[in-house]
Order: C-alpha cells, then sequence, then structure tokens
C-alpha cells in the first residue's frame, strides 16, 4: 500500500492527504494488514513534509521571483498554523534537523552598491566541508535586530542561485536610499543551511567606487573604443575586461561555437577610456570597467557593456576547381561555401580572367571597376585574352584623380545606391567604345608609367575580366549540399549577372570573391555611438580566392578534366606507369637509405644519428622532424618550404643571457679553467631533454646563480686523455698560437707532405656534425707563420666557407692575424688570394674571396663570415644576431653542383676552442633538434672535447649554446624566400584549431612572449628621469640609450627616453626615441647636434583623440628660435602628398658651426590602427633613405611617433625588411621585431602594426617585381 503512495504524484500536501485516503479505503475490505487511521495521519505527516521540501526546490529554481515569493509566505502560514517551525532560512525555529544541510554557512560576505538601487552581493564559501548545489540571497530593508543582535529572518525576501560555482549576484529594483541587510545560506540536496551571521548590513544604497556612463564610443572589425565617467574617491587604477563568444557556419556547414579567452587590462586612474585592439571580427563581446582601490588594494565589482564586433570577408575563400569540359563555350566548376566566421556571407561572384593574367593582377581589383568591366561586355560576346594582353602591352596605367579614393571599398558592390557619388559621376564622364571581341576601353585620363617598376593597383586595366555569375549564399550551401557543379559559360543570367559562353580557342582562370553581409556598408549609416573616426580604416567585407589553374573548354579541358572518349583509354595506362615507378623509386631509396644507415660508425664518441631531409621536411610533407615547430594542438607555427641555394630554411633564430665573467684567450698560453666544486656530480641528472621541456630544464639549471649549470659544465669530460704527439714536435710547437692548445691525433687535420718535416701539420681537427662526418674543421686563428698551410687547408678540403668568429684585435691582445688581402690579391705559399667584394653588417660581415692554386692554374670561390658582435669578454647579450649569422653561414655553404654533401665549414677564432666550439655545439643541436625533437648539450660538448682539445671553454658558453638553442626552438623558422611570400601570408591567415585562431596570432603571441635578457632600465626610472618619460612601460634600455653629454651641475642631464638602433647594414643607424614634451624638446635638439642627425622622422601629429601626442618643438616660422646653446631657423616647408617636408638651419652658438636638418612628418597615420594600404608608407620610407643618400648624410636617422615604440618600430622594420628583401631575397618579419625589441622596448606595438609589416613586404614585393632569378 504504502508503495502506491509514494509512486503515485504528488503536486501538493493536499493531494498527499487524499492519496492516502483514497488509498485507505479502497483496502478497508481485505484481510490484509494494514496501518490504523493514526498511523496513516503520522506517515501523511512525514510525506507532507518531504514533498513540500521537493516542491519548495522546484518553486526556487523559478525565473519568476512574485510566484516563488508566494509560495513562500503561503507554506510559512501553514507551517506556522501548525507549529512546525520548518521554512528556508528560519534556521533558529527548525523543529526537524534531519532536514538541516550538511554545509555550513557562507563567509565573508560583501555588499556593493552598483546604482541608488541596486546592488551586488558577494560571498566565499568553503567546500572541503561539503560543495553546495546553490545559495540563498535574502535581504531586508530597514531591518530592526532584537537584543541579541539577530533579526528574525523568516519573512526577509530571497533571491535564489541554483549553481554551485556561484559566488555572487546583483539583486536590483530596491529602494533607493534605503539601509538593507543581507545574508547567505547554502542549499545542499534541497535542504538548507543557516544564513552568514551576522547579516551584512549597508546604511544606503549609494555607490561610491563605480565607474558611471560606460558605453562604446565606437567599434571596427577588430577594436572597440570605451569611455566612460568616474567622480568616486581617489587615488585608484582601473581594470578592463573583456570575453567573447559566438556561433557560425564554417566552409562544411557545420555548426562552431567559439568561445575568446578573457583578457584583463590595468588603466591608469586618470584615464577615462580604453581602446580593445586584436579583436575577432563579428564577435559578441562582453567588457567590463571596475575601479581598484590603490589605498587597500580592494576590487570593486565593474559595470559592463555588450557589444558585437563588424563583420568582414572571410578569412579565406577556396579556389574554384576546374572538372571537365562537356562542350564547346563551356565549363564544369566545384564552388565551395566560404567560412562564416567573420560574419555571415551575403553572396558570391564567380570571376572569370583571361588566362594570361596573374593573380597579382586581379587580387583584390576594385569591385565598381569590376562591375564596369562586366557591364562593358558586348552581349553574347565571348571575352578573349587576346585583347587584354594587347592592352597590357602598352604599358600604361589609370591613376585616379583622387588617391585616397582608390582601395578597399565598403559598399555592397552589387547595389547601384551605395556607390559613392564621385564613382556614379564618373559613369556618365566615362567614354566607352566597344571593343571587337570583349568589352570596352575606358577614355579616361591614361599616364605613363613614372617608374618602369611601380604601379597602382586599383583602376587597373584589366579587359577581359567580368563577373559571370552571383550566387547567394543560400544557393552556395545548397550546391554544396547537393555535390552538383556549376556550369561557366552557359549563358544564363545569375542575379543579374550574364555568364557568356567561353571562347574556345582560349585559355581561362576562374577566382571567387565573397561578401559578407554588413551591418551597415557606410560608416554614416551606422548607429551615432557606434561610429569609428573618419581616419578608421574600413572594413573589407570581400575576400578574393586564389587564381584556378588555367584551363581551356577543348583539347587540354577534355585531357585533364574528367572528359570521356579517347582521352580515357590513354590517361589510364600513363598513370598506372606513373604510380609504378613512383612505388620502384621509393623502394630504391629505402634500400640506398638502410644501407647507407648500416654503414655509418661513431668515431669518437661523437653523436651520428641518421639524417632526415634538411628543415624536417620529406618531399614538401612535414614528418616527425617538423614537430619543433607545432603548437599544442599539433598545427604548425610556421611555414613548410622546400628550398634550395639561398632560399635554404633552417631554423629561425634572442633571450636568456647571464652575464659573468669567462675566461679569454692569452698568448702564448690560453687560460683553461679549473674546477670549483668539490663534488658535483651526482647533484646533475643528465640525458637528452624533449624539446616541451627545455625551458623548464634550463631555468632549474640557472638557479642559485647557476649553481647546477656549472656543476654539470665542470663534469664534462676535458678529452685530455687523447694524444697529441704532432703537436709536441719541436719543428711544429712555433705553429700552435697557445702553446697549452695542441690538436689531438686521432682527428687532426693532415696536410699534403712538401717533403719537409711537420709539412703535414697545422693546429686544426676534424669534427664530426649531426650525421655527417667531418662537417667541420675547427682551427686556431691564423699566425703569420701559418698563412700558407691555413690556405693550403682550405684547397685541400675544398672548403667554401670560413667562419670567423673574432675579430683581429680585442682589447689589447691580438687574437688573429689578418691572413687575408685588404684588396687586390695576394699570394700566400703556393695560393693566391683575391678579395671580391666587402659586405659589413652590423653584426657580421661577408668577404668574397676567389682562390687560386698556381701548381694547378684553377680558381675557386670563397666566402669568409666573420661574426663582429660577439664580445671581448663573456657571450653575445642576445641570440639573435648570431643565429641570423648562422643561418645565413648555413645558407651560402651549399654542395657543389652533383655533390651530395657540403663540404666541411672552416671555423676559428682565436684559440678555435671557445667560441668556435659554440658555434658547431648550437649547429650541432638544431640539426638534431629538427630530427628528433629532443637535445642533449651536454652529450654533445663531451662529442666536441673527444675530437678537439676542450671545446666549449666557459660554462658562460655552455649556457649560451642552451639559450641559443632555446631561443631557435621558441621561434623557429620564421624565414620565407621573397617569392613565397604572398602563400605564407594566406596560410598565416587561415584558422584552424580548437581556439580557431590563426598562425598569425600565433606568431605574434610567440613574439610577445619572449623574454629580453639584460634589459635593466635603471637610468630612466631614476627619479630625476622618471618625468622626461611618456610613457613608464616605453623607457630605454641602459644598455643601448642615447647618452647626452652632461651638464656640469644638473643631475641626470645625460639622459633623454632615446635608444640606439641597427639598421640592415649599418650598426646605430637610427635613433628610435619619443615625441619631445615642452620639458625634453632642448634635450631633443641638443642629442640631434651631439650625434650628427641631419634628417628627423615624425609619425604623429601634434594632436591625436584630442590628446597631445607632441610638443611642437620647432619654430614654424622666422625668425630663428634660440634652444640651449643652439639656435633653430626655419628654411623652407614642403607640403607633399603623404608627408610635409621642413628644412632647418641649426648653428651652435659656442662654435659657429651650422648644419641642415631635414624634418620629415608622415601625416596619413591613422590616429587609431594601421594606413590601409602600405604603398604610399613605403614610398615615405624610401624617400628618406633617399634623402640620406643623396644629401650623403653619415648620422644616423632619428625617428619618433608618440612613445617611440610602435610606430617607430614599424618604420625601421620596414626599412630593414626592405633592405634584406633586395640583397637576399628573404622576409622574415618575426626575427626582425624579435630583434628590434632587444633595442627598445613594445618596438612594433601591437598585432596590427605586426600584420601591417607583412601588408607592407607583400606590397612592395608585388611593386617591384623581384625577378625570379633575383629571387632564387
Amino acid at each position: 500500500m504504502f508503495d502506491a503512495i509514494l509512486s503515485a504524484p504528488a503536486p501538493g500536501p493536499m493531494s498527499i492527504f487524499e492519496n492516502i485516503q483514497s488509498n485507505g479505503k479502497s483496502n478497508s475490505d481485505e484481510d490484509e494488514d494494514y496501518p490504523t487511521y493514526s498511523e496513516l495521519l503520522e506517515e501523511q505527516e512525514r510525506r507532507r513534509l518531504e514533498e513540500r521540501r521537493k516542491y519548495l526546490s522546484t518553486v526556487v529554481l523559478q525565473s519568476d521571483l512574485d510566484r516563488k515569493k508566494e509560495e513562500e509566505a503561503r507554506l510559512e502560514r501553514k507551517a506556522e498554523s501548525r507549529n512546525d517551525g520548518w521554512f528556508p532560512g528560519n534556521s533558529t525555529r527548525i523543529l526537524y534537523e534531519k532536514f538541516s544541510a550538511l554545509v555550513g554557512p557562507p563567509s565573508n560576505v560583501r555588499v556593493q552598491p552598483t546604482s541608488n538601487s541596486s546592488a551586488v552581493i558577494q560571498w566565499d564559501f568553503d567546500e572541503t566541508s561539503g560543495g553546495a548545489d546553490g545559495f540563498i540571497i535574502k535581504y531586508l530593508h530597514e531591518p530592526v535586530f532584537g537584543q541579541n543582535g539577530k533579526e528574525d529572518t523568516a519573512h526577509w525576501r530571497s533571491q535564489t542561485v541554483m549553481d554551485p560555482k556561484a559566488r555572487h549576484l546583483e539583486i536590483i529594483r530596491l529602494n533607493a536610499h534605503k539601509p538593507y541587510a543581507f545574508c547567505v545560506l547554502a542549499v545542499k540536496q534541497s535542504r538548507l543551511g543557516q544564513c552568514s551571521d551576522p547579516p551584512f548590513t549597508v546604511d544606503k544604497l549609494q555607490p561610491t567606487h563605480m565607474v558611471q556612463n560606460l558605453h562604446v564610443q565606437y567599434k571596427t572589425s577588430q577594436s572597440v573604443a570605451l569611455k566612460w565617467d568616474y567622480t568616486g574617491p581617489q587615488p585608484i587604477r582601473f581594470y578592463v575586461k573583456q570575453s567573447g563568444q559566438k556561433t557560425y557556419l564554417n566552409q562544411f556547414l557545420e555548426e562552431k561555437n567559439l568561445v575568446a579567452p578573457g583578457y584583463e587590462n590595468k588603466v591608469e586612474g586618470t584615464e577615462r577610456s580604453f581602446m580593445w585592439q586584436n579583436l575577432r571580427q563579428y564577435m559578441d563581446y562582453t567588457f567590463q570597467v571596475g575601479v581598484v582601490s590603490l589605498h587597500d588594494g580592494t576590487i570593486y565589482w565593474p559595470k559592463e557593456v555588450k557589444v558585437r564586433t563588424d563583420p568582414t570577408g572571410p578569412p579565406f575563400v577556396d579556389t574554384p576547381e576546374f572538372i571537365e569540359s562537356r562542350a564547346l563555350g563551356t565549363a564544369q566548376l566545384r564552388l565551395r561555401c566560404s567560412t562564416e566566421e567573420h560574419g555571415p556571407i551575403s553572396h558570391y561572384w564567380v570571376i572569370v580572367v583571361p588566362g594570361n593574367y596573374s593573380k597579382d593582377d586581379v587580387l583584390n581589383i576594385d569591385s565598381i571597376q569590376l562591375e564596369r568591366l562586366t557591364s562593358g561586355l558586348n552581349p553574347g560576346a565571348a571575352p578573349t585574352a587576346k585583347k587584354a594582353k594587347e592592352y597590357i602591352e602598352e604599358e600604361a596605367e589609370v591613376i585616379p584623380e583622387n588617391p585616397e579614393d582608390s582601395g578597399f571599398i565598403e559598399e555592397d558592390p552589387t547595389s547601384k545606391k551605395s556607390r559613392p557619388k564621385r564613382d556614379m559621376e564618373e559613369d556618365s564622364k566615362n567614354v566607352h567604345t566597344d571593343s571587337e571581341d570583349s568589352g570596352f576601353i575606358e577614355a579616361s585620363q591614361i599616364l605613363k608609367k613614372s617608374r618602369s617598376k611601380r604601379y597602382v593597383d586599383t583602376k587597373r586595366n584589366l579587359q577581359g575580366v567580368y563577373i559571370a555569375a552571383q550566387i547567394e549564399a543560400n544557393e552556395m550551401r545548397q550546391l554544396l549540399r547537393d555535390e552538383k557543379t556549376f556550369t561557366l559559360g552557359d549563358g544564363k543570367k545569375y542575379n543579374g549577372y550574364t555568364n557568356h559562353p567561353l571562347d574556345g580557342n582560349s585559355k581561362y582562370s576562374v577566382m571567387m570573391r565573397a561578401f559578407a553581409k554588413g551591418e551597415s556598408s557606410r560608416k554614416s549609416d551606422r548607429p551615432f555611438e557606434y561610429r569609428a573616426p573618419m581616419q578608421e580604416p574600413a572594413a573589407k567585407l570581400f575576400t578574393d580566392s586564389m587564381l584556378s589553374e588555367p584551363f581551356a573548354t577543348k583539347g587540354i579541358g577534355g585531357v585533364l578534366g574528367k572528359g570521356k572518349g579517347t582521352s580515357a583509354w590513354i590517361a589510364g595506362p600513363v598513370i598506372a606507369i606513373l604510380v609504378l615507378l613512383v612505388i620502384i623509386a621509393m623502394i630504391i631509396a629505402w634500400w640506398m637509405r638502410s644501407n647507407k644507415k648500416g654503414s655509418r660508425t661513431n668515431r669518437h664518441g661523437s653523436i651520428t644519428k641518421v639524417a632526415l631531409p634538411s628543415g624536417g621536411f620529406l618531399n614538401g610533407h612535414v614528418n616527425e622532424s617538423s614537430k619543433l615547430l607545432t603548437d599544442a594542438f599539433g598545427r604548425p607555427i610556421n611555414p613548410v618550404y622546400e628550398m634550395n641555394g639561398n632560399n635554404l630554411m633552417e631554423s629561425s633564430m634572442v633571450d636568456m643571457y647571464p652575464i659573468s665573467n669567462g675566461s679569454t684567450g692569452n698568448y702564448p698560453n690560453i687560460q683553461i679553467p679549473l674546477p670549483i666544486h668539490n663534488n658535483p656530480g651526482p647533484q646533475v641528472a643528465r640525458g637528452p631533454i624533449p624539446i616541451s621541456e627545455l625551458t623548464s630544464h634550463i631555468e632549474r639549471l640557472k638557479m642559485n646563480k647557476n649553481t647546477l649549470f656549472i656543476q654539470e659544465f665542470e663534469c664534462i669530460d676535458s678529452g685530455e686523455h687523447f694524444t697529441w704527439d704532432a703537436s709536441s714536435l719541436p719543428c711544429n710547437a712555433s705553429k700552435n698560437r697557445y702553446h697549452n692548445v695542441v690538436a689531438y691525433d686521432h682527428t687532426r687535420v693532415h696536410l699534403e707532405p712538401t717533403g719537409e718535416e711537420g709539412s703535414d701539420y697545422i693546429n686544426a681537427n676534424f669534427v664530426d656534425g649531426y650525421n655527417k662526418s667531418k662537417a667541420y674543421i675547427a682551427t686556431q686563428g691564423p699566425m703569420p707563420e701559418t698563412f700558407a698551410d691555413f690556405w693550403r687547408m682550405v684547397w685541400e678540403q675544398n672548403s667554401k666557407t670560413i667562419v670567423m668568429l673574432t675579430k683581429l684585435k680585442e682589447g689589447n691582445r691580438i687574437k688573429c692575424d689578418q691572413y687575408w688581402p685588404n684588396k687586390g690579391r695576394s699570394i700566400y705559399g703556393r695560393i693566391a688570394v683575391t678579395l671580391v667584394d666587402t659586405m659589413e653588417l652590423p653584426h657580421y660581415t661577408i668577404r668574397t674571396m676567389q682562390i687560386e692554386n698556381l701548381n694547378e692554374n684553377s680558381i675557386r670561390e670563397v666566402k669568409q663570415m666573420q661574426y663582429t658582435a660577439w664580445p671581448d669578454h663573456n657571450v653575445p647579450d642576445h641570440p639573435t644576431p648570431f643565429l641570423m649569422f648562422l643561418k645565413r653561414v648555413k645558407a651560402l655553404n651549399q654542395p657543389d653542383k652533383g655533390q651530395q654533401e657540403n663540404n666541411p665549414i672552416l671555423c676559428h677564432c682565436s684559440a678555435g676552442i671557445g667560441r668556435t666550439g659554440a658555434f658547431i655545439a648550437v649547429d650541432y643541436m638544431l640539426d638534431r633538434l629538427r630530427n628528433e625533437n629532443t637535445v642533449d648539450i651536454f652529450e654533445c660538448v663531451t662529442s666536441l672535447r673527444a675530437q678537439r682539445f676542450y671545446m666549449v671553454q666557459t660554462d658562460d658558453q655552455y649556457i649560451f649554446i642552451h639559450d641559443a638553442v632555446l631561443d631557435a626552438a621558441q621561434s623557429g623558422s620564421t624565414e620565407v624566400p621573397a617569392g613565397k611570400l604572398y602563400q605564407h601570408m594566406q596560410r598565416l591567415l587561415q584558422v584552424h584549431g580548437p581556439d580557431q585562431v590563426c598562425d598569425l596570432d600565433m606568431e605574434y603571441r610567440t613574439l610577445c612572449s619572449l623574454k629580453t635578457l639584460n634589459s635593466d632600465c635603471i637610468t630612466s626610472n631614476q627619479s630625476v628621469n622618471r618625468m622626461k618619460n611618456r610613457q613608464p612601460q616605453v623607457v630605454p634600455y641602459d644598455k643601448s640609450r642615447v647618452i647626452l653629454e652632461q651638464i656640469p651641475g644638473v643631475e641626470g642631464s645625460d639622459y633623454i627616453n632615446a635608444s640606439w638602433v641597427d639598421g640592415y647594414r649599418e650598426k646605430n643607424a637610427y635613433i628610435a626615441t619619443q615625441a619631445p614634451t615642452n620639458q625634453t624638446f632642448g634635450d631633443f635638439w641638443r642629442m640631434l647636434w651631439e650625434n650628427e642627425s641631419c634628417i628627423v622622422v615624425m609619425l604623429t601629429k601634434l594632436r591625436e583623440f584630442n590628446r597631445e601626442k607632441s610638443f611642437e618643438y620647432w619654430p614654424s616660422e622666422p625668425p630663428a628660435v634660440a634652444v640651449d646653446n643652439l639656435t633653430i631657423e626655419a628654411i623652407a616647408e614642403y607640403n607633399m602628398t603623404h608627408y610635409t617636408l621642413r628644412e632647418f638651419k641649426i648653428m651652435d652658438n659656442k662654435t659657429g658651426r651650422t648644419r641642415t636638418l631635414r624634418h620629415f612628418q608622415f601625416m596619413d597615420w591613422p590616429e587609431q590602427g594601421v594606413p590601409m594600404r602600405a604603398e604610399s608608407f613605403l614610398d615615405f620610407v624610401s624617400q628618406v633613405h633617399k634623402t640620406k643618400t643623396q644629401f650623403g648624410v653619415n648620422g644616423p636617422i632619428c625617428v619618433h611617433c608618440s612613445n617611440g615604440g610602435g610606430r617607430t618600430g614599424v618604420f625601421i622594420a620596414l626599412a630593414i625588411i626592405i633592405d634584406r628583401m633586395n640583397l637576399e631575397h628573404v622576409v622574415d618579419v618575426f626575427t626582425t621585431v624579435k630583434l628590434l625589441r632587444t633595442e627598445r622596448p613594445n618596438m612594433v606595438e601591437t598585432k596590427e602594426e605586426y600584420q601591417f609589416c607583412y601588408q607592407a613586404a607583400l606590397e612592395y614585393l608585388a611593386s617591384y617585381e623581384f625577378a625570379d632569378t633575383q629571387i632564387r
């Protein structure tokens, strides 16, 4: 019977009682034993209470507060009438203790008014005693406490949050300016705990530390400008937080959810706005702004605002795929949808391009021009490539009347009324003449190219390019679901565009353009509070695919496509034969490799492994060795390329260096350090270190002032048990630069004997590389008596690359004698050496020499690479220049034509053991890292010492090897051949992985995560200098700051916020500085005079966002102005298209000397973000450097924006990138910016600026059209 009671539905107490009575009656005539009526009442009472508890838990979960409160009041009245005392929150009157929760009350309850009628309640909860299912917040206005200080909470109002992790709740609709009391209790398995005691009281709902009027000032696709007011107590600072999420369809029509990780920034208490940048397109964001008291560190509750960023074109569009040509004039294409991650897709254009155009000709072509080209086609005409080609060969271009109007457009190109007025007027003014074959020729102003290798990529003459169809997004999705192809050239109309039949005698390519749905195409149509400044770059609402491979509608089209007929029986056997040949080649390669592997021996303890192709890639595909360059999801962080010659890709190579005193060479004996720890061995665990553990491994060894590093270094076998009989012969003693640095007999280089005693000896040893024996020759710096032997060794070993790791003189010591001619030709023994070319760069010098064996009358070319940045003592501050040098060495040391392996690299410093050992060890470990994903530097140095005496001389060098390998592993390979920059950019902008970030984001995050060591900024943070800095985070490092001449008696007069920065070809080529203030403009002019800087580059306006960005530190017109001991006189001012050029005459009043200074101010940098197009900025960079060359200026170029970091870094980075592109035909934005940041903080400050460097490099490459022979 009771089973029936338990199973019966019980919506309320009365229904339970009725159910029990009915059950009792239905069984009254049976003989079974059943309870008495009093027993039924007792059971009914128990069940009623339990059902009431269950029912209350459902009421608590309701969102309708009025119904919940009404139910609580009804149950309370019933409970009081029955005197059972049970009510949630009335913990002092519970009669049934078994219903109380087994959790304690929340603690540390605190209340913060958020307005005059709302407050947020926060609490802590100890989960160690058992977790809660939720919490109830009880509150009462104008509370009255009894004599015991406690208030009966039975009549308090309550709100519930059934989330075990909840620790706050905001309550609204409170009575304004009234006192309130609050307490919080926990809920566990529908049982209620006690309220927090004592209740938290608020005398008056009046917010204090709370921002007001938080709103979105404006937004773009990747930025949101927030603004707020604050009138509360001081001193404070603000914290701003953001989080975001969105749902979208990917290219496979799968629904994806994306959650952006939350970020927090600190804002000074004097600020009232903040710009969030690098946001995701079309993402729903929640932004919070709160206050932190600087008195006690209290963090107050924030205000929040929600907004959706603007859409843009999709991140990528798949290239249309040509399938087959079933008939003349048509082609079957497979089209694919684009992901809607950056916003919903509106429609697609199918664009037909004559086969003689390249992707650079048509990429991002102006949509209005494209519509004109389409509308100009003769009805029914078949566009051909012939006319277009003839037109291009005229070498003319159309220059828009207003260059600012060219470029990307926002408007929906299919809407006539959305087009700018100027374009509509041009439609009526242009004269069109029908072309016989295709399209029209626009009779507008045509100008010859002013520079043969420049072009304007808007308003391009692209006759024959036209829109074949417009496909709506829903139609494209249906096409994908039905797995249908699109027929190009069927003559039909698709949303207003005629799909013209194709010419059977021409080849074509096809591309797709995907358009995003814009919230509003024009800024003027947006809500006022969201409208961005007019100079804010407009979002590009379309994206182009790559061009398809050229195809024809007959002949080649039938063979390459899925054609029928005779082509099928020809293609089948051909494919079968090709597959068979590939299989045979793979078997042969496997057999040869297996035999080669088995034949190798491990000589003298060298760590010899089986080689994999350079860079960790096999036949263009990623293999195990490329795991070094992958992230946590296994995706490659850096590009995969196959390269030869100068485009050889190695691991891109700046951080973490200890500063300590190391030993240096000392002629005629070199100092060998002795162990200083008595028993270091057992404390150091050694073995191969996986790349994933390398960072933690190095950090552990560096603890306690590198104690474990020193111990590990001293445990390395010195190798002194090997013999060096040849070095000890009396006839060879004079050939050793240092008497105690010898050449082991078993690995020494044997010269061809000349018949004289000891003629086969030179102080040099072969050293094994990774998976290659005798990869290096380690030798001492040549002396006059060994010059002939040195060059004889170069000739006999056929070394093509000499690596020199020392200057000729360091300090007061001769480290190496000059063994090459200063100019012309010198003869050393039977080898004649001719210096052909010398190229000096900031960190190393490349000399090209020709060597001739006078006995054989044959000539070879040798490259000498001298690293000049190794300091006299210790090791380099940062490994970036060293790793760049190493990469250049590897790129130049290529095998001869037809040769399988490279010739040995001949490496020397002074003794040939310290820096030489470090160079070989780093190169060795990077090769191993690419193939095995592990490093073992301890074993590597042990192996090197078994081949040459005491390789890696000091513990500082040993630590440097670790830091260099770690930096190379963290940075990865970021150098790209110039000819492959476009493909690299396409790949960087594609998103993938669970977090849906693109590789450009990952690359920039990696850049920002790298530490900059030896980055002390002590001088800039001294109290006397602190007020001279515009921003505390952008100050010069002590090692690279510009030091002014000290003014006697004036403390801090030698300081200015400025840093020396190296260029590509010249050390200290630039001074990067902040914009002068009204207090520092005198120091600024003094710096220019003292350092002979005659060119100033200004990259900011005087005021931006209605704030001063730079003090006007120059006289705008005569008369001359006196600044300290200098007189500044304005000579002329020229207002150019994108910049203003000013000329000044500077005179030193003490000496009467004068100079002319040229001041370039770039006017087109927007107040927010970066220029939309890089062309004008590239011209500006070029003009500045041309001026320096034309006027023979030798001093540095002084560059400043407002803080001397972001835009300043972009200017210098692009100058270096372009110089390197011209000379080496490679682009490495990552390493360039990384190197700049070792010289001054925050160079290239944002991801937007970082991407702009890539964009500018790509535009420069396209504009100047590198020849293929140059690129290769």
